[in-house]
């Protein structure tokens, strides 16, 4: 089968289409299906193909481009949940990427694998992958479906970006107040903050919060003249004891100067008296572990 035309539609379309477009073109559903045997096309949904050449199947890109058939299948569908977080580039950890998010006005759930489709309950507005709901409500909703720091990490993105503000994920944590896992939200609600900088700090946060540890993000360390050494991710309230967490990528390119002054940095601040205590993203893996180091460094302080 000749792709050429299906690919000039698709390619319009973020390499979807739809079987309504091909036999439109005279390719029949025998055709799509050497197309998808071949290779050259996939088939994510009933009535919904992309063209492999034109798409990434990436989680996230993939979204993108499941995003963009929701809307060729469902001209009436609005972006929920993970799926309107992505769409504003913000991020997601431990979170399903497996099935965009769907509102639609009726009354039952209804959709095409790999479509996740809700009746509609919002307002809309237009975002940046098509008609979506509220930022906020987004969040809130991304929270209720994975889990409170799963939501404490797009929220804080979302408000360290200034494209939502606390009022605003406030009245969304309100308006869920009767629906089911709406304590997610609330508890959401109490741990997040515009200060973080990355996933890492975020979740490590939430760690110390439920074991006990009240931290300051984005501490400002002084010299004792009143001149800045720098920051650290946190410093734990009431104590000399600073925390710094190392996400993912924080050193990935191995750039020496950058190690080298990092080194720096810290000497200095143990210099003037600070305790330092080093979270990896390895360590946010075991629950409890980040809590221990930090509980361990406060009872040397008090030693």
């Amino acid at each position: 089968m000749n792709l050429d035309d299906i690919c000039r539609i698709a390619g319009a379309q973020a390499g979807m289409f739809t079987t309504r477009q091909a036999e439109l073109l005279g390719i029949g559903r025998k055709g799509l299906r050497e197309a998808v045997r071949s290779g050259g096309v996939l088939h994510p949904a009933r009535g919904l193909y992309a063209v492999t050449a034109l798409v990434d199947t990436g989680s996230v890109a993939w979204q993108h481009h499941l995003a963009a058939g929701a809307r060729l299948l469902y001209p009436d569908a609005t972006l929920t949940g993970v799926t309107a977080v992505l769409a504003h580039g913000l991020p997601v950890w431990g979170c399903r990427l497996d099935r965009p998010d769907l509102l639609r006005p009726i009354e039952r759930q209804a959709g095409a694998k790999p479509y996740r489709v809700r009746p509609l309950r919002s307002t809309t507005v237009e975002g940046p992958w098509g008609r979506s709901v509220p930022l906020a409500e987004a969040l809130v909703q991304l929270c209720m479906d994975h889990g409170i720091v799963q939501g404490v990490v797009s929220a804080d993105a979302a408000l360290h970006r200034g494209l939502v503000s606390k009022a605003e994920l406030e009245a969304a944590v309100d308006a869920v107040a009767t629906w089911s896992r709406s304590h997610r939200p609330r508890a959401m609600i109490t741990h997040v903050d515009p200060m973080a900088e990355s996933v890492a700090e975020s979740r490590a946060r939430v760690e110390f919060s439920s074991h006990g540890i009240q931290v300051e993000s984005q501490f400002v360390v002084r010299r004792g003249d009143g001149t800045v050494i720098g920051r650290a991710d946190f410093r734990v309230k009431g104590t000399n004891v600073l925390v710094e967490v190392d996400g993912k990528i924080k050193y990935a390119d191995g750039d020496p100067q950058v190690l080298w002054a990092e080194k720096r940095r810290e000497d200095d601040m143990r210099a003037e008296g600070w305790i330092f205590v080093r979270v990896t993203w390895f360590d946010l893996e075991t629950p409890g572990k980040p809590s221990a180091k930090v509980h361990r460094a406060m009872l040397t302080e008090s030693a």
